[in-house]
């Protein structure tokens, strides 16, 4: 009997670690929206920075919070495995200033919302989904924004963003997927090249 009871508590110890490991993770990753989310407001409400040196701050803060390379990867879709190292290399740092310049021109009134965690759910080993909701004050909409969060090496970090249901990796993918069906690989390079060089 007094066997049977270790067994049992064993399990049930067992149990409530993963658990607690589990909530840590949790925590820890809607920290991480916070503080990520409160970085960019800071940024986009300094006054005081002109064009050049927000992209330089926002480009230092995607170095610590986003794992944009794993994001050009996906977005390049079945042409990933195709690529060459030096193909990848340069569609990387291409997509890396054409992010960072793309979100800074759509975020404009970021500095005017709040965020509020909603909940956080640990999918796999190292993925764990952060439901927020996000109010502006400037014209009292409220927007659901899930959170894909990548524990990479004990580091977390956002690996896509999704807005009431869509997730913007994936509307990536299938844009690049439109534009190599039609002009080949190329044909994405010269896009984000136009689109780095006009903004």
């Amino acid at each position: 009997m007094n066997f049977l009871y270790k067994k049992i508590f064993f399990y049930f110890s067992f149990f409530i670690f993963l658990s607690f490991k589990s909530y840590s993770a949790e925590v820890n990753a809607e920290t991480f929206v916070l503080k990520l989310t409160n970085e960019a407001k800071l940024i986009f409400n300094d006054k005081s920075l002109n064009l050049e040196s927000r992209l330089k701050k926002l480009n230092d803060i995607s170095q610590n919070y986003l794992d944009l390379d794993a994001l050009a990867g996906y977005t390049l879709g079945d042409y990933r495995d195709k690529a060459t190292s030096a193909e990848k290399d340069n569609f990387n740092k291409l997509f890396r200033e054409y992010f960072i310049k793309n979100m800074s021109s759509k975020l404009n009134d970021f500095a005017d919302q709040e965020l509020k965690i909603l909940d956080s759910k640990k999918i796999n080993e190292n993925n764990i989904i952060v439901s927020t909701k996000i109010f502006s004050k400037k014209d009292a909409q409220e927007i659901n924004v899930d959170w894909r969060i990548y524990s990479k090496e004990s580091k977390l970090l956002a690996r896509d963003l999704v807005v009431e249901g869509l997730s913007l990796a994936r509307t990536q993918r299938e844009e690049f997927a439109s534009i190599i069906a039609s002009r080949g690989f190329a044909g994405v390079i010269n896009a984000l090249e136009t689109f780095n060089k006009s903004h």
